[in-house]
């Protein structure tokens, strides 16, 4: 069987053994689920890197940011070489930034302090043109044709079925059955955070609170 949308659900439902149960229901279920999860944690399945530019004169960035930008992890100056910085701890509130920088883009000088609204804006005019790399968290795309193929890797389909019987159950008011899952839900998860987490050289980065409900 395919590792799909449309599969995932017939397996739902042999395993539940409900030929009644709509598909809608399932299809809820799973998604869910994976939403529930990538909600709660930030790993290297739903992390990505946009490059970026600003040129000479401009306190925006040249390019849009990613349409799958959920939230921005960390911004760097990469080139030229003489100008890299670090620009993730110069991010300030909007409404902070607003007060101090109210003529924003007016003065030219080094890109430091910055804040993000409906785009990123830079306190100064940039005085170079500068290479920009952003690191972020993406959405999660939801499931909904029968070809879509899950963000979570097939290898742990059983923490994804595990959670929508949960949600199943729990839609049909069996409370009783749906914790029956509970447990091994919960050990699935934390080896899936566990393993997907940000990892440093011979240093695993355990996310805290793998056990909660999601």
């Amino acid at each position: 069987m395919a590792y799909t949308f449309l599969d995932l659900k017939t397996k739902l439902t042999t395993q539940i053994g409900d030929p009644n149960l709509d598909s809608t229901v399932m299809g809820d279920a799973l998604n869910y689920t994976q939403q529930a999860i990538f909600g709660a944690f930030d790993l290297t399945l739903n992390s990505a890197t946009q490059t970026n530019s600003i040129i000479t004169g401009a306190n925006t960035l040249v390019s849009a940011l990613p349409t799958d930008l959920q939230r921005i992890m960390s911004m760097y100056v990469s080139s030229p070489i003489a100008l890299a910085n670090n620009l993730t701890d110069y991010f300030l509130k909007v409404k902070d930034f607003r007060t101090l920088y109210p003529h924003a883009g007016f003065y030219t000088g080094p890109i430091k302090e910055w804040t993000y609204f409906t785009s990123i804006e830079f306190a100064m005019s940039s005085s170079a043109d500068l290479t920009v790399k952003i690191d972020y968290i993406k959405t999660t795309p939801l499931l909904s044709a029968a070809s879509d193929v899950p963000v979570i890797p097939e290898t742990y389909e059983e923490l994804l079925i595990l959670g929508a019987k949960k949600r199943v159950y729990e839609q049909k008011e069996d409370f009783d059955y749906a914790s029956q899952f509970s447990n091994t839900y919960a050990d699935l998860l934390e080896a899936f955070t566990t393993r997907y987490s940000t990892r440093q050289v011979d240093n695993q980065v355990v996310i805290a609170g793998a056990r909660s409900r999601v």
